[in-house]
């Protein structure tokens, strides 16, 4: 380990108390362990954690298709409500080799509806399949097995490309066109149903056997089942066990002893009895149409999750373009914040750097240009205590190599291909992207109807909806759900979080280069350290010259928008600690671009995403405000949260999570001292 340490006093005070808080016993919440696989010689699993097999092998992997169809997909009878064109919620506990998520997706896209809809059209169902998972397979694995089905393998290949990395929590991906939608849960099955709310359609327990995995089966993962069904939700189990039986009937489920497949002579199937009042999820009507003030990456992603969802959207924004706010910047970085205790920003940009390089792919696939890379990025420790620090939480968390890796500063200037003097993270899976192409592509792909120059000056709720008028009184929606995603405008128009919220202006710089200067001096991924720089290749930069954008300067509650010159020399100064080969000379200085934008960070720097409640405010008041730095990083994951929030769905990230991320952790106390105002 790299290890430089000044031994004055306070470095010695600083490593004592470093030492007594190692010594506290600590609970890892970023370690995962992937599953053990032993191949028989047909090439079927084994698993040699739990000595037991994933599916039956008797008849090899043929048998396996049709045992998932007969004893999940029947046993759920869900072939009905894909004829009927009935979007569905699964919940599975054992996702093991995939088949019985490839087999629901097969069923659920080959279903012939029985009925159209009004306008003519088929119904095309959605599917939203939960999968529980303490276990996960390496990719490789998965792809293996998945290649023994071939009308099942295209479906394989696509999730492939969008492998969730072996970390903990709700990893969430869309598949076939948006009909597919799949949140993979790293976990043990126990803690992550104390994170999920439902309701779902269907259940399937398929773990491995009683006997050799007990915990999959408790009393206590039946109860939690009940508390996640949908009205007459359906389970199936390949299990004949009495116990398990018994289990699902205390817990409020009618069962039914079926004849099994294969070998197996029985199976369960159980139906969810009506719960009493306290058990019963809450109901939630799907909005009819929804509108979001803002166009910047906390609207648009918004309005693009909920155009997912079919629910009509419209977006309001005062600028006359997008991107004319921190949205503009020439170019953003996206990349995970590690922390010694796994803490809620760790995790939420771990998940949501995942989430957005599956997003950012789908959108290049489907023919959008995005000046965007996912090739890494290295975050530089700030000096030798700061590298000492993050050198024990490298050791602490034991991440995958494919999420993080601590390095020298020989492997990172190997990487970076320019010298760096400090060790520091790789992270092989983040990037960096042109924030306005991507606002264009997902108002394209989505065809999102914004209305530019449209500034909401007042807001007010008449008759049981909102209404949005410009600042002479004129009229501009009338709605009963709206989402605030205009950043500091948010807390003009809702009074109540403006204590909540801190405005930040940050200004960034770029030179435009030269190619063979770039050649020469060029960096091959971000780097940052307490500023960050990137290099634009000239194919990317729009033009015949490169760009190096570097930066930016924050300055918490200045609200100026002018360029300012000592800010610059910051920022060269920020670049030249980076790599000291990179600093810009005072003449290159003096032509450098720059640009001001204010961002919004909330006082615990975690967003504020949900519904805003309390006090004298009325319902359908939703914000998605606050991201700080991190946007790019977790936005798309986040407007995703808030539009399955919108529409009443099981939810996208942990209940923890979700709850960090309330609007009203800060504005409970405001709100009640309002309503008694």
């Amino acid at each position: 380990m790299w290890l430089a340490i000044r031994w004055h006093g306070y470095h010695f005070k600083w490593l004592i108390t470093l030492i007594i808080n190692e010594l506290k016993p600590r609970q890892n919440d970023c370690q995962l362990e992937l599953a053990d696989i032993a191949w028989s010689d047909e090439g079927l699993p084994r698993s040699v954690r739990y000595g037991d097999i994933y599916f039956s092998h008797t008849a090899g992997t043929l048998g396996a298709f049709a045992e998932k169809q007969a004893v999940f997909i029947e046993g759920t009878q869900l072939p009905a409500r894909f004829s009927a064109g009935l979007s569905t919620a699964v919940l599975e506990l054992g996702f093991g080799t995939g088949l019985s998520f490839l087999c629901t997706a097969w069923a659920m896209l080959n279903a012939q509806p029985v009925q159209q809809a009004t306008d003519g059209s088929e119904f095309r169902p959605m599917l939203n399949f939960y999968s529980i998972e303490k276990h996960p397979w390496h990719c490789a694995d998965f792809l293996r097995m998945a290649a023994a089905w071939p009308m099942l393998f295209p479906l394989a290949q696509e999730l492939a490309t969008q492998w969730p990395q072996a970390i903990p929590g709700f990893h969430r991906r869309y598949l076939a066109g948006g009909r597919i939608v799949l949140t993979l849960i790293y976990g043990d099955v126990d803690a992550a149903l104390t994170q999920l709310h439902g309701p779902f359609d269907a259940f399937y327990l398929d773990g491995f056997s009683p006997s050799k995995n007990a915990a999959m089966w408790s009393d206590g993962v039946f109860r939690a089942l009940a508390r996640l069904g949908a009205p007459d939700a359906r389970l199936a189990t390949y299990s004949s066990a009495r116990a398990v039986a018994n289990g699902l009937m205390a817990a409020g489920f009618l069962v039914e002893k079926v004849p099994g497949t294969g070998l197996k002579k029985h199976q369960l199937v159980a139906q969810l009895r009506v719960l009493p009042r306290s058990r019963r999820p809450p109901t939630h009507l799907r909005p009819q149409a929804v509108v979001v003030i803002g166009a910047g990456v906390a609207g648009l992603t918004t309005a693009y999750a909920l155009h997912r969802r079919h629910i009509p959207v419209e977006v309001f924004d005062q600028a006359p373009v997008l991107g004319a706010g921190a949205s503009g910047n020439p170019a953003g970085i996206m990349s995970p914040l590690l922390s010694l205790d796994c803490n809620a920003t760790t995790r939420l940009t771990l998940l949501g750097l995942g989430f957005m390089r599956a997003h950012i792919l789908q959108l290049q696939q489907a023919g959008f240009e995005m000046a965007a890379d996912f090739s890494g990025v290295i975050a530089l420790a700030r000096d030798a205590v700061h590298a000492v620090r993050q050198a024990l939480i490298a050791d602490e968390l034991g991440l995958s190599r494919e999420a993080a890796r601590w390095c020298t500063p020989e492997e990172l200037s190997a990487l970076a291909g320019v010298p760096l003097a400090l060790p520091g993270w790789w992270y092989p899976k983040a990037g960096w992207l042109s924030p306005v192409d991507w606002l264009s592509a997902m108002q394209s792909a989505a065809s999102i109807k914004v209305h530019h120059t449209a500034e909401v000056a007042r807001l007010s709720w008449v008759d049981g909806f909102w209404v949005g008028a410009r600042a002479c009184g004129a009229q501009l929606f009338k709605s009963a759900q709206v989402v605030l995603a205009n950043a500091e405008q948010a807390a003009r128009l809702v009074p109540e979080i403006a204590q909540s919220l801190t405005v930040c202006r940050g200004q960034v710089s770029w030179l435009e280069c030269a190619p063979s200067r770039l050649a020469r001096q060029s960096l091959r991924v971000p780097v940052m350290r307490e500023g960050y720089a990137l290099d634009f290749p000239a194919r990317l930069a729009g033009g015949h010259s490169g760009r190096r954008v570097f930066g930016a300067s924050f300055k918490p509650g200045d609200v100026d928008l002018a360029i300012r010159t000592a800010e610059q020399q910051e920022n060269a100064e920020r670049l030249r600690a980076i790599c000291a080969a990179l600093a810009p000379s005072a003449q290159a200085m003096s032509a450098a671009s720059a640009r001001v934008a204010l961002r919004v960070a909330s006082r615990d720097r975690l967003p504020l995403v949900g519904a805003l409640q309390g006090g004298s405010l009325a319902p359908g008041l939703w914000l998605n405000v606050g991201h700080g730095a991190r946007g790019l990083t977790w936005g798309a994951l986040l407007g995703e949260v808030l539009a399955a929030q919108l529409c009443g769905e099981p939810n996208v990230l942990p209940r923890a999570l979700e709850k960090a991320l309330s609007p009203n952790r800060f504005t409970a106390q405001v709100l009640a001292s309002c309503a008694e105002q």
